[in-house]
């Protein structure tokens, strides 16, 4: 829902504004998706070292440079299977790097089972597109990489300012409820799959 909600609303007028500067912006744009990356590394520093204003400053680039870089490539009419397939590429690599962070600030069982849901639920779709033919549309899913930003951005910016919820961690909590929306996501493709599976196999057999 949010994802599509970027996607409609203000990756246009992203890819709309490059288009009227050509000369500007002429960087490819798969450089501009590798610079995520190197900002993910800083992100994750500073979430190791509980400096969490910062690390949300790093992540909030580093999101921004995720948005615009295939408004970029559309603008210049640069859009390839490679660009798509490397953009998803760096997002995993990112995912895993953010998490790390945790991992070194102590939320060790936390941040693996968030990255294994991360990649999980990342993975479920493209594998599922090579079992049946699946469209560009919203899945009816949780877990995006939108939302999941959104909660670690949401988690970060509570934590700064109430590090405990209760006697529970703030981090901690941020986590967990993010290793739950993961697996749930990966459970709901599964069987998403499943049901495409059936249906197309009922139209198989029905011609």
């Amino acid at each position: 829902m949010i994802t599509r909600l970027l996607r409609e609303t203000i990756q246009p007028g992203i890819t709309e504004h490059f288009a009227r500067h050509p000369r500007v912006y002429r960087i490819s744009p798969n450089v501009v998706t590798f610079v995520a990356l190197l900002l993910a590394v800083p992100a994750a520093w500073a979430i190791a070292q509980q400096h969490y204003g910062w690390a949300i400053l790093w992540i909030g680039l580093s999101g921004t440079i995720d948005l615009i870089d295939g408004c970029l490539a559309r603008a210049q009419q640069r859009t390839s299977r490679f660009g798509s397939y490397w953009d998803a590429m760096v997002d995993r690599y990112v995912d895993c790097v953010l998490y790390t962070g945790f991992l070194f600030d102590g939320f060790v069982l936390e941040a693996f089972l968030a990255t294994v849901g991360t990649v999980l639920t990342s993975y479920a779709k493209p594998r599922t597109a090579m079992t049946v033919e699946i469209y560009r549309q919203d899945w009816p899913t949780i877990g995006e990489r939108t939302e999941r930003f959104v909660l670690l951005l949401a988690g970060l910016a509570l934590a700064s300012v109430e590090p405990t919820i209760g006697g529970i961690s703030t981090i901690g909590l941020m986590l967990w409820l993010t290793v739950v929306m993961t697996h749930v996501g990966a459970i709901q493709r599964i069987l998403y799959t499943r049901r495409r599976v059936q249906e197309e196999d009922a139209v198989d057999d029905g011609t």
